[in-house]
């Protein structure tokens, strides 16, 4: 429960912080930009001589009144120089052309007048367009008309042709200021009103950010996180240390890489009930990053893994996002098929941040070191998304850079099962440790679904196609776990599964697994999303 609501509450803050910003940039355009400037009224003006009539209409009031005896008031008004009835009842407004007596209709021309009336800019009328509706007028619809100036501001006049009234004025200003009051009220309908399911919604998520904040703020103040004097977790003790071990969440107990064991009774925390098997907790495995170092001995379970320097001697752009990486490496790494080295990534303040990479080729060979990297563009929001990436896509042949290995228990199961089928299932650059166990595996028989978002990121797909003994299934921009299912549904059998992709991918096909009851023994799985 408190790591699903860490999750959640690290994503609410994002929505949070986004709506936050919104505020305040829009906040900022009001205070400087002012009333008059978002009104769109810069060249409106009250028109003069359009009230009564100085001649009698060939209607007479008598008349009306004998019409709509049950009228609440009858007034005359001149517009665009024509008499005009308005009826006022109960119900409705009725409006009468007063030398004909017939519904007012305002044509074309006498919509430009009155725009022109009510109009004290420096443009010319440029077009007269009939209008039924538009998004720049809430609650109106009917017949009229938009005249539109040919001035700095694009003014548009719209006109009601029901009663020949001038209905608004709009313009760019005013376009700029309406999209930042939907942006500032939440309210994308364009009705100006902080009373909607957006706002409740959000005004929820705060209450739950808060509450969960607390909740979070009252869990670390129980663990003693901000005490200076606090004893460090075993996994910061290890990384002071230099010892070799994997971490990627930072100590936040999401990634499960930070194994050891510990040899005295450790209590089980919940994130360690939900990343390690049965198996493991009882032969005493546990996460570092949950623990204190209070000198209990703790072993690594890498005991093969130390500190490498890899000098690239090629790079080969497999599509526009992807590139391999070739490594040799000083001394030769020794890794099994569906392992991955932890990259050092130095960063402009002197620190490093450290980054994972599968092994994408079968151990053994010439013993070079093959990597899929793809590109991860940073952003304002994430800037560190793209950091490992675009710092080994930098490199250039000869160039070195310092990596810690091999990690990772996502290794095939024991191949002492001959009968049961190997089903390896990738998504995107997921590849890589899949094609390395592929490639590992001759007693069983294999079959592989790899989805791709295009043919050219299909990688390694030639040699998948050359080997004969291998079912190999493309997928190219669709679900692969959905053609895993139907899948599974005409080929039911006995399977050992390997899943390796973006978190996406990783999460819907676990879940089919596990809709499909496949036991957890049977499945082996890489989240590189972490």
């Amino acid at each position: 429960m408190m790591r699903f609501a860490q999750w959640l509450h690290r994503w609410v803050g994002l929505v949070l912080l986004i709506q936050v910003v919104l505020w305040v940039v829009s906040g900022f355009y009001f205070s400087t930009q002012g009333h008059h400037a978002m009104s769109g009224h810069q060249y409106k003006v009250n028109p003069t001589g359009l009230v009564i009539r100085h001649t009698m209409p060939e209607i007479g009031i008598d008349e009306v009144w004998q019409r709509y005896p049950h009228a609440l008031s009858i007034k005359l008004y001149r517009v665009a120089d024509e008499p005009q009835y308005r009826i006022e009842l109960a119900s409705e407004r009725v409006y009468l052309h007063g030398d004909t007596g017939q519904p007012w209709h305002t044509n074309a021309e006498q919509a430009k007048q009155l725009a022109v009336a009510t109009y004290d800019g420096p443009g010319s009328v440029n077009s007269v367009v009939p209008i039924t509706e538009t998004n720049e007028l809430v609650d109106w619809s009917g017949q009229g008309y938009q005249v539109l100036f040919d001035d700095d501001l694009n003014t548009r006049v719209y006109v009601d042709a029901a009663n020949g009234q001038v209905i608004e004025h709009r313009n760019t200003p005013w376009l700029i200021a309406d999209w930042a009051f939907k942006l500032h009220f939440m309210d994308y309908s364009g009705a100006r009103s902080f009373n909607h399911l957006l706002i409740y919604t959000a005004a929820l998520l705060a209450l739950w950010f808060t509450l969960s904040g607390a909740l979070l703020l009252v869990q670390n103040l129980r663990r003693g996180d901000f005490n200076p004097r606090r004893k460090p977790t075993l996994l910061e003790s290890l990384q002071h240390q230099n010892k070799p071990i994997a971490s990627g969440c930072g100590g936040g107990g999401t990634c499960g890489l930070c194994k050891v064991k510990i040899t005295e009774p450790t209590t089980v925390t919940t994130a360690e009930s939900h990343l390690l098997t049965a198996t493991e907790l009882s032969a005493g495995i546990r996460l570092a990053c949950q623990h204190r170092d209070h000198g209990q001995i703790v072993t690594l379970l890498n005991d093969q893994v130390r500190d490498f320097e890899l000098t690239l001697v090629g790079k080969y752009e497999h599509s526009e996002a992807i590139t391999e990486m070739v490594f040799d490496s000083a001394p030769v790494c020794d890794y099994q098929a569906g392992q991955f080295m932890q990259f050092k990534i130095p960063t402009a303040n002197s620190g490093a941040l450290f980054r994972h990479y599968s092994f994408a080729t079968k151990p053994g060979g010439n013993q070079q070191l093959h990597f899929l990297v793809r590109h991860v563009p940073g952003t304002k929001e994430f800037p560190r998304a793209g950091v490992g990436s675009s710092y080994l896509l930098s490199l250039q042949v000869g160039d070195s850079v310092n990596a810690f290995g091999p990690f990772g228990d996502f290794v095939a199961t024991d191949s002492s099962e001959a009968s049961r089928e190997q089903v390896y299932i990738a998504g995107g650059v997921g590849i890589a440790p899949i094609h390395a166990l592929v490639a590992n595996e001759h007693a069983r028989q294999r079959h592989l679904f790899h989805g791709a978002r295009t043919e050219e990121e299909l990688i390694f797909a030639n040699d998948f196609r050359a080997d004969a003994s291998l079912h190999y299934y493309p997928v190219i921009d669709k679900f692969v776990h959905e053609e895993v299912a139907t899948w599974l549904e005409q080929n039911p059998g006995d399977y050992d599964f390997y899943v390796c992709g973006p978190p996406a991918m990783l999460a819907a096909t676990l879940q089919l697994l596990a809709d499909k009851k496949i036991p957890k023994s049977r499945i082996r799985y890489d989240d590189f999303g972490i």
